[in-house]
């Protein structure tokens, strides 16, 4: 089907899912360029798929796609450089229990982190280190902007996500599933290289700029930190939680 005016409905709608009211309303988010598009697995709805006229490249499998002009394509695109082809896909949902129900399992839990590059460089860093779920504060950035799903690459298919959470909450439910709750903080006297991360193992990062919630970080069983040279005490909060992921992931992968 082709589509020639700006004022279709599912131009429309493509435009106000650029804002999180909608996203969240709708329960749909937009997800640009064939290679993104294409790590979308077959569990995962696509409602749609909008590619301009002269798309060149195979256009991925889906019942559903509209052809548009490049004007019409870039005015809908949150990108400088668009690709031509983008998917519509409707958001998953996941259960916590099944999430952590594994064994010698490692998650992460993000308190309050508001900058979209970090949160996608750290759902792109869980996937590389075998992370089994993350949970993502209500203040925290929206995992389904378009700047996250850029920055991390196509792989919010790649681990389980729950957004919107009451961190609280999810700890005691960690804690009681006897899952050992870490915080990374500049202040603890433990080097996470030094420690031996038995069983499942969760770690919290905090805000980018005041770090963890103090009534957050009460609640971990050890505090860690990374080992640094001499008079640094801060690492940029995607690249402290990759390290992270990486020291513990040596113990389990």
């Amino acid at each position: 089907m082709y589509i020639t005016s700006v004022y279709n409905d599912i131009v429309k709608e493509v435009l106000s899912l650029q804002n999180k009211k909608f996203r969240d309303e709708l329960d749909l988010f937009v997800v640009e360029g064939k290679k993104q598009i294409n790590e979308i697995p077959v569990d995962w709805n696509i409602k749609y798929l909008i590619a301009v006229n002269n798309f060149e490249n195979k256009i991925p499998n889906n019942d559903k796609i509209y052809f548009v002009s490049d004007k019409i394509f870039k005015k809908i695109s949150s990108t400088v450089s668009p690709q031509g082809i983008m998917a519509v896909v409707k958001k998953k949902k996941f259960d916590i229990n099944e999430i952590i129900n594994v064994k010698d399992g490692l998650f992460v839990v993000l308190d309050c982190l508001q900058d979209p590059g970090n949160l996608g460089t750290i759902i792109r860093s869980a996937a590389a280190f075998g992370v089994n779920g993350i949970f993502i504060s209500k203040n925290s950035a929206d995992m389904y902007s378009s700047k996250v799903i850029r920055s991390a690459m196509g792989t919010i298919f790649k681990v389980p996500i729950i957004t919107e959470c009451d961190i609280k909450e999810i700890l005691k439910i960690l804690k009681n599933k006897n899952i050992t709750v870490y915080s990374l903080d500049i202040a603890a006297q433990n080097y996470i290289s030094e420690m031996i991360f038995k069983n499942s193992s969760a770690i919290i990062i905090g805000n980018e700029a005041n770090g963890i919630e103090k009534n957050i970080m009460d609640m971990a069983d050890k505090r860690i930190k990374i080992k640094m040279v001499e008079n640094i005490n801060s690492l940029n909060a995607s690249v402290a939680c990759s390290v992270a992921l990486y020291e513990i992931s040596k113990q389990k992968l």
